[in-house]
């Protein structure tokens, strides 16, 4: 295939796709990358050509403009809204391309992993630190660039605890708090990970480990515990608890991270498949955690996954982009098979049995279902089932798919003619991107995940909805069944674990997709720790355990910066973020509270204060400017013009009714402010960038790279 689209709206941003199937999306703030299925492009290539364009034009400034280069034998084209020739509907899944890639709060339900898959984000580490108490000690954290970090006294710079030079750490955010009688250290990183140590002993207290979204889950009863593993495009395999979330360890994949996964019970032993984007799947043993298999064979990336037990044998079916499925004996770990037939990317996999032989179904984005005899390998059927096909599932004699367009269609596996079953509605307009069967109380169930985030359970003989749960956390990638407990992945990162009975959600404890913007703990005699996303995500969770994890899916684009405080007996969180605006949030309930307005570009820091009797948040912006706000009503108190450079600590404190602030810029220059007249007290050069401000009544201390000093 040859040739290139582009869709640049001066509203949105623009998109490029190259003949290879990568794209870039990017506008005036953010860029990101990534690759779409040859699907994708052929449906593009193939609708515009349907089409009559001009010689390239210009288009309005706030238009769209799409222009198909490079096709053999065929000009440059161009459509351009309006003009006599608009950009055609059938672009519109590029519109939904770009915003699902540029994260846009207002973007269309999201194309399946299956059709496009942007990179994870990249974030550059940096030196952070954060003023505390350790064990009754006033002190700070400091973590370094380079992953080392250190805990030291603020009074006589007394070491309370550190690292070795390289502690692993990409440090993009730390904070220090109290919880459950420790004093806790918490830093977040670059790949999405909080990490919390009890800062006096330096064991680790709980966290997350990093990864962008849950593109993969599986679920299964591991020695009588419900366990969920989850995998996002990066870094290691979770395992946690799917009743509470508490985390159970990692399966090291090489930072690959996972695009399938499958999990099951066979022999005595619970077996976990994973996919890698390299074409390889690992098998382990959960229970140990030992590596079984290294299956190598296939070219291009692994998208489905399925395995079949019968007696005490299982074979594991795998297929991807490179359109043909491959079977394992996972006794051995050794190939027993090949299947060709598609065309397109495979998409699903599901073995079922027809007249006691097992049947393995397959679907793939050339539109057809086939099925397989799975001890000869031969074909028995294929038809056409749609165009995208997204899902399959299997239940009894009746195949399930899932498109593009959120329909559901039932097939019988015997002849591929429709079934005369009961039909999920499904979602029309949302695209479906898993499903999966299972079991509940001996009825079988078919569970089904949309790209606006909704999961819908039905009975599978009846067709009756059983749950019909609202979106929560972005779009779903993918599905499973274990016990009374349903799974699901989200491409925000977020692993959603629910009861089958009634729905009910269970917090499970999972990374920000993309780098932490800044973490905080809040005061109080039930502290919690937040943490705030370049994903637009806001994460809670108890900060002595970990455990009640509540994610709340903002919309409101990268954050930049997070504080955390109690005000009128409720905690309230602060962000920052590329919208220029500071946003108060109820860290509980997620519920949003005042926006305020008027940073002239976004703030890296923020911190709150009482100021004048009544509790205010303080954001230092890019430009050097600091600026106040009232949390109760978001009105603007004050507004300090510094030194033209970003501001990278602040702080407030009244002495005596008298309010001062305190704010360090990256040129390493110290401002003191009376806050009441906006009258500049003090300016001092610094030995290095303040990361954090301590004002008390023991003075002003500014930690630096290179340690706490004092003015």
């Amino acid at each position: 295939m040859s040739g290139s689209v582009r869709l640049e709206d001066g509203g949105r941003g623009e998109l490029l796709i190259t003949a290879d199937g990568t794209f870039r999306a990017g506008r005036a703030d953010r860029e990101r990358t990534g690759r779409i299925d040859p699907a994708l492009l052929r449906r593009v290539l193939a609708a515009t050509a349907r089409f009559p364009a001009p010689a390239p034009v210009d288009a309005p400034a706030t238009g769209r403009r799409l222009t198909v280069q490079g096709q053999p034998g065929q000009p440059d084209r161009q459509w351009a809204d309006g003009t006599a020739a608009p950009v055609p509907a059938e672009a519109a899944v590029l519109d939904a391309l770009l915003a699902q890639a540029l994260g846009e709060a207002d973007a269309p339900a999201a194309l399946p992993a299956a059709l496009a898959r942007t990179e994870p984000a990249t974030g550059t580490p940096r030196s952070a630190a954060a003023v505390g108490t350790v064990a009754g000690r006033a002190a700070y954290a400091l973590v370094e660039a380079d992953g080392a970090f250190g805990l030291t006294a603020l009074d006589d710079a007394a070491p309370l605890g550190g690292s070795d030079a390289d502690a692993g750490l990409a440090p993009t955010a730390v904070a220090l708090g109290e919880a459950g009688g420790r004093s806790l250290f918490a830093v977040g990183s670059t790949d999405g990970s909080v990490q919390v140590w009890d800062a006096a002993t330096g064991a680790v207290a709980h966290g997350t480990t990093g990864g962008e979204g849950a593109q993969a889950v599986a679920a299964l009863v591991c020695r009588d515990i419900p366990v969920a593993f989850s995998a996002g495009q990066v870094g290691d395999l979770r395992a946690v608890r799917a009743d509470d979330g508490r985390v159970l360890g990692t399966l090291p994949t090489g930072g690959r991270g996972a695009t399938a996964l499958r999990a099951v019970h066979c022999a005595g032993v619970d077996l976990l498949a994973a996919a890698s984007p390299d074409g390889t799947v690992r098998v382990w043993d959960a229970g140990s955690g030992d590596l079984l298999h290294l299956l190598v064979g296939h070219r291009g990336e692994v998208a489905a996954l399925a395995v079949l037990t019968v007696d005490n044998q299982a074979v594991l079916a795998s297929a991807g982009q490179d359109r043909r499925i491959r079977l394992w004996d996972l006794a051995t770990g050794q190939p027993v098979a090949e299947l060709d037939g598609h065309t397109g990317t495979v998409t699903g996999l599901a073995f079922t049995t027809l007249a006691d032989r097992p049947v393995l179904a397959s679907c793939a984005l050339d539109g057809t279902v086939r099925t397989w005899d799975v001890y000869d390998g031969r074909p028995l059927h294929g038809w056409p089932a749609g165009e995208w096909l997204t899902a399959l599932a299997a239940v009894g004699d009746a195949l399930y798919t899932g498109d593009e367009t959120g329909r559901i269609t039932v097939w019988d596996a015997a002849t591929g003619a429709p079934a005369p079953k009961a039909v999920p509605a499904g979602r029309p307009g949302s695209p479906l991107a898993a499903l999966t069967a299972g079991a509940l109380h001996g009825r079988p169930v078919l569970a089904a995940g949309f790209g606006d985030g909704a999961v819908q359970v039905w009975d599978a003989a009846t067709g009756g909805q059983l749950l019909d749960l609202p979106g929560e956390g972005g779009p779903v990638h993918s599905l499973d069944l274990t016990a009374d407990l349903l799974v699901c992945g989200t491409a925000a990162g977020a692993v959603r674990s629910h009861r089958l009975t009634d729905g009910t959600a269970l917090p499970l404890p999972v990374p920000h997709a993309g780098p932490v913007a800044g973490i905080a703990f809040t005061p109080g005699e039930q502290p919690l720790l937040a943490s705030a996303g370049r994903d637009g995500v806001i994460a809670v969770r108890d900060a002595a355990t970990g455990a009640d994890s509540r994610r709340f899916a903002t919309g409101c684009g990268p954050f930049t910066a997070l504080a955390a405080t109690v005000a009128g007996g409720q905690p309230i969180l602060a962000t920052a973020g590329e919208d220029l605006v500071v946003r108060l949030w109820h860290a509980v309930s997620g519920v949003a509270g005042p926006v305020c307005t008027g940073l002239p570009q976004a703030a890296e820091v923020l911190s709150f204060a009482v100021l004048g009797g009544r509790p205010a948040v303080i954001a230092g912006a890019g430009d050097g400017t600091v600026l106040v706000w009232d949390v109760q009503d978001g009105s603007r108190t004050a507004e300090l013009t510094g030194g033209g450079t970003a501001v990278r600590a602040v702080a407030g404190r009244e002495f005596d009714g008298e309010a001062l602030l305190a704010a360090g810029d990256a040129a390493g220059t110290l401002r003191l402010w009376h806050l009441a007249s906006a009258s500049l007290l003090n300016e001092a050069a610094l030995d290095g960038t303040p990361l954090a401000i301590d004002l008390d009544e023991a003075g002003l201390r500014i930690v630096t790279p290179g340690g706490a000093v004092k003015l």
